[in-house]
C-alpha cells in the first residue's frame, strides 16, 4: 500500500464499525437480559470499555514498535516457528467469517424466505466476498464507506418505537433476576469482536490511530446500546427473555404506506454489514497465509480460501449447530484478541532488549 493509499481516520473508524456489526445484534437485547438481568443495558457499557482497553493494547504495540506491522514484528522468528501461529489464527478467522454468513443466511431463510435454498444465499454471498477479498485493504475500506451510508439509516428506525417506550418497564432494579454474568457477558463481548483485526492494519492508518479505532468501537457500542435500551423500555423484562430475535420483532411494529414488511427489507439490508464482517475476517486470514506462503500468488490464495469456506458452509445442518460452532470459535477469537497483542508487545520489548536483527532477512 503506498503512502497515498493509507486509510484516513474516518475510513478506519467505519471499517471497525462494519466489521463489528454482526447478526448478533438481532438477539442482543435478549442476551443482555439473560446475562445481566434487569437494566442489563448498563452491562454493555462495561463490555465496551473492555474492548477499548484491548484497543489501547493494540495501539501500544504500534507505538512501542515505532509503527511496525505485525509481520515486521514477528519477523525475528523463523518461518517454521510462525507457521502454526499464523495458521491457527487464520483458521479461526476463516471459520468465524464463514459461520457468521451461514448464521445470517439460515435466519434469513427461516424468517423470510423458507422456499429459497441456502445454496443460493451462500453462492451470492461468496461471490461478493471474493470480489472484495481479492482487492487491497484501501479498496475494501472505500467500499465500507459506501455501505456505511447505505445502511446507517436503519439506526433511525428506533425513533418509531419511542411512543411505546416506557421508563416504568426499566424497573428500579439493576442486574436482578437469573443472571449469568460470566458466560452471558462473554457472549455479549463476542458481539463486539472484529476490532482485533486492526492489529493487521493499524500501521496503515495515516494518523490518530487510537482515536480512529476507539471511534469505530464507540459507533458500534452506541448503536448496540440504543437498540438494547429501547428494547428494555419497549418489552417487559419477561417478554424480552422469551423473544428469540427481539430486534426483528421491534422492526415488525413499523410499517410505511409504501412498505409494509419493514423487518424483511431491513434484515436483508443488514446482510451488507454481515458481508463486510466475512470479507474482513477472510482478508485477515489471507494476509496471515500470504506471509507464510509468500511465493503463492494472492489470487490463487483467495480462490483456495473461498473454496474451503464454501465447503465449510455446509458442515452445520441447522441453526443450532451453527450457534454451537460459533460459541467455540468466538471464544477462540476472543482469546486471540487479547493474547496476540500481549505476545507482540513482549516480542517488541524482547527485541529492544536483545537488539536482534530479523532472522528472515
Amino acid at each position: 500500500m503506498s503512502t497515498k493509499e493509507q486509510l484516513s481516520p474516518f475510513q478506519a473508524s467505519i471499517l471497525i464499525y462494519l466489521i463489528q456489526s454482526g447478526v448478533t445484534l438481532f438477539s442482543l437485547p435478549r442476551l443482555v437480559a439473560e446475562a445481566f438481568g434487569t437494566n442489563g443495558w448498563i452491562g454493555l457499557i462495561i463490555i465496551s470499555i473492555i474492548v477499548n482497553l484491548n484497543l489501547v493494547l493494540i495501539w501500544l504495540v504500534f507505538k512501542l514498535s515505532k509503527g511496525k506491522s505485525m509481520f515486521e514484528i514477528i519477523a525475528i522468528f523463523p518461518k517454521w516457528l510462525t507457521l502454526p501461529f499464523c495458521s491457527f489464527i487464520a483458521i479461526i478467522w476463516m471459520l468465524l467469517g464463514v459461520f457468521v454468513m451461514v448464521k445470517f443466511s439460515m435466519i434469513l431463510k427461516m424468517l423470510f424466505y423458507q422456499n429459497v435454498s441456502l445454496f443460493y444465499f451462500f453462492s451470492m454471498g461468496y461471490i461478493l466476498t471474493y470480489l472484495l477479498v481479492k482487492k487491497d485493504l484501501y479498496q475494501i475500506a472505500k467500499a465500507t464507506v459506501v455501505l456505511f451510508y447505505f445502511t446507517v439509516w436503519t439506526v433511525f428506525l428506533l425513533a418509531f418505537h419511542l411512543p411505546e417506550f416506557s421508563f416504568l418497564r426499566l424497573t428500579p432494579f439493576i442486574f436482578k433476576g437469573d443472571t449469568d454474568m460470566l458466560n452471558g457477558g462473554m457472549s455479549i463481548f463476542t458481539a463486539l469482536l472484529g476490532y482485533e483485526l486492526s492489529i493487521l492494519f493499524i500501521h496503515m492508518i495515516e494518523r490518530k490511530q487510537l482515536k480512529s479505532l476507539i471511534a469505530g468501537n464507540s459507533i458500534t457500542s452506541l448503536i448496540y446500546f440504543g437498540v438494547t435500551f429501547v428494547s428494555f423500555g419497549f418489552f417487559s423484562f419477561e417478554q424480552l427473555l422469551k423473544e428469540m430475535y427481539p430486534v426483528v420483532t421491534l422492526l415488525g411494529y413499523i410499517s410505511f404506506p409504501v412498505l409494509e414488511r419493514v423487518e424483511n427489507f431491513t434484515f436483508s439490508v443488514f446482510g451488507l454489514k454481515v458481508l463486510m464482517t466475512t470479507v474482513m475476517y477472510l482478508w485477515g486470514a489471507k494476509e496471515l497465509l500470504q506471509y507464510q506462503f509468500i511465493r503463492v500468488k494472492s489470487n490463487l490464495l483467495v480462490i483456495g480460501i473461498m473454496i474451503v469456506v464454501f465447503m465449510a458452509s455446509f458442515i452445520p445442518k441447522v441453526l443450532k449447530d451453527v450457534e454451537e460452532w460459533l460459541t467455540y470459535i468466538t471464544y477462540a477469537a476472543s482469546a486471540i484478541a487479547f493474547l496476540v497483542p500481549i505476545f507482540l508487545l513482549l516480542t517488541v520489548l524482547l527485541t529492544k532488549i536483545m537488539n536482534r536483527n530479523p532472522a528472515n532477512e
